[in-house]
């Protein structure tokens, strides 16, 4: 398993986001102190995907709102909210913040709409169909939200 990772905060080495690869497909992995954090950076990973987000400027606020039935589920709501955001209205993410309220989750994607010239395109997005979603707390309090993203 190949695996990329990037720290969102150097100051805070147990907050970041990797992508990894399973069976050919491409995997998002969000890793953070508390599950807000790591759904978060789950968030960052995916936008990684398509754009590198340093290339992107806080211009434009996306709201979402997901509630579900468990903590898995209501994960992979909150990325596909993300996914259609990116390909509906064509916008790329800088930053993320989530606030979670038991299976209810509030987040807020902070970014701009794509700019061939400035943001490339590693993937096009139209979509994306997530398996072997999994949110779970580690050792020493570390939480984990990953995917496997098939655009």
């Amino acid at each position: 398993m190949d695996v990329e990772t990037v720290h969102a905060d150097d100051r805070r080495p147990r907050t970041h986001w990797e992508h990894f690869t399973r069976e050919e497909l491409l995997g998002v992995r969000g890793v953070g102190r508390s599950m807000e954090q790591a759904f978060e950076m789950a968030a960052l990973g995916l936008c990684a995907l398509v754009t590198d987000p340093r290339s992107v400027e806080a211009h434009e606020e996306l709201e979402v709102d997901c509630q579900s039935s468990d903590h898995d589920q209501l994960l992979a709501d909150w990325l596909r909210a993300v996914v259609g955001a990116m390909a509906g209205r064509r916008l790329r993410f800088q930053c993320f913040v989530v606030r979670l309220d038991g299976l209810n989750l509030f987040g807020h994607g902070f970014g701009e709409r794509a700019g061939q010239a400035r943001h490339g395109t590693h993937v096009a997005v139209t979509g994306a169909s997530l398996t072997e979603v999994s949110v779970r707390q580690g050792p020493e309090g570390v939480w984990t939200a990953e995917a496997l993203v098939d655009f």
